[in-house]
């Protein structure tokens, strides 16, 4: 019998996991389908009923419910208590537990590229910034920041984690090694013209890891690149987390030197050469 996946999130506009996650199927042989269904906050409560019922063997998770869907499984693992999200549901012996492979999706990239710093200014206050506070952490980088737009939503995550605070309009300030941008500033529409950072103030040393892949170069990765620094593409965050995703699900990798082209195609139009 085919096996059911798919993710939920409001709205869900076009998502890229169908298409890892199929093909994942499709590469390995595997007999599953994965879907998106968009559900609504009021929705959740009876989704997941469903999903308990049908039964669904896996479940990616997106905003906006990446913690309130803690509140429907049996187990939620110690990485994803400690980020305060889930992004990953899947069943072990007719247990469902609940983890965040962001944080994986997010550290990966970091590892595979060298990346090492003594401090970390975090853009953004939301799901994403919550991923790479964990990461970093478990990173070991000594100093880390947060800043925002909104001043009481960074002051609410420093706290959390026992980081500092720092003032929009002081991002520039913070002597940061690595930056990055976990807000949507810089993303395909209305914000893609617009960057998160003064491009004259970065400079040659620093790594920008832009959590924004789409565009494929975005304002501020290309101030980076114009001065110096070095850049990491939030594209390899994506691909990671789904990756590691797909292992919890099936004990299968993906292979990512074939994964890559695919998504540089779907998103780019072509199998472009990595950034």
């Amino acid at each position: 019998m085919t096996r059911q996946y798919g993710i939920i999130g409001h709205p869900l506009g076009h998502t890229l996991s169908p298409l890892v996650h199929n093909w994942g199927f499709s590469r390995f042989g595997i007999d599953g389908k994965y879907e998106a269904w968009d559900t609504s906050p009021e929705e959740l409560g009876a989704f997941m009923a469903r999903f308990r019922e049908r039964p669904v063997s896996g479940l990616s998770v997106t905003i906006p419910h990446k913690t309130a869907v803690m509140a429907f499984v049996d187990v939620v693992t110690d990485l994803g208590r400690e980020a305060g999200a889930v992004n990953t549901l899947y069943w072990r012996d007719g247990v469902l537990w609940a983890e965040n492979t962001d944080v994986e999706g997010f550290c990966r990239p970091l590892v595979e590229a060298g990346v090492s710093c003594d401090a970390a200014l975090i853009l953004g206050s939301g799901g994403a910034a919550r991923a790479a506070v964990v990461g970093l952490k478990r990173l070991g980088v000594r100093r880390i920041a947060v800043t925002g737009r909104t001043r009481g939503k960074a002051e609410a995550l420093a706290g959390a984690f026992g980081l500092e605070a720092v003032n929009w309009e002081a991002r520039a300030e913070f002597p940061a090694g690595l930056l990055v941008n976990a807000t949507p500033t810089g993303m395909a529409g209305r914000l893609e013209a617009l960057s998160p950072y003064p491009g004259d103030r970065l400079r040659p040393g620093q790594v920008v890891f832009d959590l924004v892949y789409n565009p494929r170069v975005t304002v501020l990765s290309a101030d980076a690149a114009r001065a110096g620094a070095a850049v990491v593409s939030g594209l390899d965050m994506f691909l990671y987390q789904a990756v590691e995703q797909f292992r919890l699900w099936t004990g299968r990798v993906l292979p990512v030197e074939e994964l890559r082209p695919l998504l540089m195609d779907a998103l780019y139009g072509k199998a472009a050469p990595r950034a």
